[in-house]
């Protein structure tokens, strides 16, 4: 039996698009796909309303960093940044269509970040006893309290909190509810008891999630809180032994990795752009300590036939060998064909069904699908409804007799529904493929740099004393 959990809300998107590298946009548009697909329908449980604490944030972070980003001053619109119509750039689209569609939304949209936080102050628990829980977590942390007082602009040097990690309204209220987001899917996740044998297998998915870069004490990569590390913390402390990390973004888990490079029990796998420049600079083969820690660097170009094999050959045996309890995939969308980064060409097509593989073969496993890159919108909504239909249509329990009634067609022509931002797709003729079809003006092919002996030489690094899986590689194969 399986059961799907889900954190998805108009709330929690508007949240997730105060980041700035969102566009402002890219988790209002995949919520809105999905609600016109009627997907959240099929989940046993949807969380609207998801809350994490300072105390959950200093269960990795060091003190003085959560002070900074918690300060209760940047609960506010920051200087710089006070054109609500950015941020808010999709309210009136939506109400345009609503009022000429005669449609009383199912959710209500706000319409100021203001009116925004004073809704999470209305849900979100006692801040009395939270500041109280805080303060004594804070007392306990093991860590050296800085001597010397530092200027604001030393501060925001140390943490990281310029640059691509800048401070922008209402920080505090983002964190909480977007690390809270991947944090609550903890709670419906169980060890089966001893001899039971009837497993009810959760599958969690926050696509806001998947925040990698983070480190105990700085921003990075527009990452300010690690999600991903704080969840397998809990999942530890509730007694998991093994768990699989695997990170399909186009950038090297590199926050995750750290967190967990001296641990037996926690396997880390990065399949990661690495060339000279490229951010975060670090995910090299000589960095890998198989089979817990593991780097698969690739270059310019990789495409669904190379991928598939990585899979195949590198990523499912290692996993194999974990044997884990539970596994979390980081399904990062930068690499896609269409993204701003332009250095991949996969497809929704191709890394969805290499994410899928590994949910269908470890069905003996939770597992939780988190986001994490993408920079193309447009693009993003269209994987993420995609892979989310996926997961749905095989293993929702609200589908009766296996039907499900909301299809997403692979002819090329098919069009993505009429719903209250459609027309944002306007300019790929509204069609789900846009991007896939060859011969359309959005349809691009790069040179794959990554070669059948560099695939070799990966695996030899990575399975040295397996002669088995050192068999040359099929030369026409990516």
């Amino acid at each position: 039996m399986t059961k799907l959990i889900i954190s998805a809300s108009v709330f929690q998107s508007q949240v997730a698009d105060l980041l700035p590298c969102n566009g402002y946009k890219k988790s209002q548009l995949t919520y809105a796909l999905l609600d016109a697909y009627n997907l959240l329908n099929y989940f046993d449980v949807v969380i609207k309303t998801p809350y994490c604490s300072k105390e959950d944030l200093l269960r990795f972070h060091s003190a003085t960093y959560v002070d900074q980003l918690m300060n209760d001053t940047l609960n506010v619109i920051q200087e710089g940044d006070k054109i609500e119509d950015d941020w808010n750039q999709l309210g009136e689209i939506s109400d345009q269509w609503n009022d000429s569609n005669d449609n009383i939304p199912k959710e209500r949209r706000f319409y100021s970040r203001e009116a925004l936080y004073e809704y999470f102050k209305a849900y979100k628990l006692n801040p009395k006893e939270i500041a109280n829980t805080y303060n004594n977590v804070r007392s306990i942390k093991r860590m050296k309290l800085d001597n010397v007082t530092l200027s604001n602009d030393e501060l925001l040097k140390k943490y990281n909190l310029t640059g691509d990690c800048p401070l922008f309204s209402y920080l505090p209220m983002y964190l909480q509810v977007n690390t809270g987001a991947t944090l609550v899917l903890e709670k419906y996740i169980n060890l089966p008891p001893p001899g039971e044998n009837d497993f009810e297998r959760i599958i969690g998915i926050n696509l806001d999630g998947g925040r990698h870069h983070a480190s105990k004490q700085s921003a990075r990569g527009f990452c300010y809180t690690n999600d991903i590390v704080l969840l397998i913390q809990r999942l530890r402390k509730k007694g998991f032994q093994r768990i699989s990390y695997i990170d399909f973004d186009l950038h090297h888990g590199d926050g995750v990795e750290n967190a967990f490079k001296y641990s037996n029990f926690i396997q880390t796998i990065s399949l990661h752009l690495y060339e000279a420049g490229f951010f975060p600079g670090t995910g090299s083969l000589k960095n890998n300590k198989p089979p817990n820690l593991v780097n698969i660097p690739m270059f310019h170009g990789l495409n669904d036939k190379y991928l598939q094999t990585i899979l195949n050959k590198i990523i499912i045996p290692l996993i194999d060998q974990h044997n884990p309890q539970i596994i979390v995939i980081q399904s990062g969308g930068d690499g896609l064909s269409g993204d701003k980064y332009d250095e991949w060409q996969l497809s929704i097509h191709g890394l969805t069904k290499c994410i899928m593989e590994l949910v269908d073969r470890f069905t003996t496993c939770h597992c939780i699908v988190l986001g994490g890159g993408g920079y193309n919108e447009l693009i993003m909504s269209r994987f993420n409804t995609y892979l989310t239909w996926n997961i749905v249509r095989k293993y929702s329990s609200q589908i009766q007799n296996g039907l499900i009634k909301e299809y997403i067609e692979d002819d090329f022509d098919y069009l993505i529904p009429d719903h209250e931002f459609i027309e944002l797709y306007a300019d790929d003729n509204y069609k789900y493929w846009s991007y896939e079809q060859p011969g359309n003006d959005k349809f691009k092919t790069l040179r794959n740099n990554n070669t059948p002996d560099y695939l070799e030489k990966c695996i030899r690094n990575i399975f040295p004393n397996e002669t088995h899986l050192k068999r040359s590689v099929n030369r026409s194969a990516p």
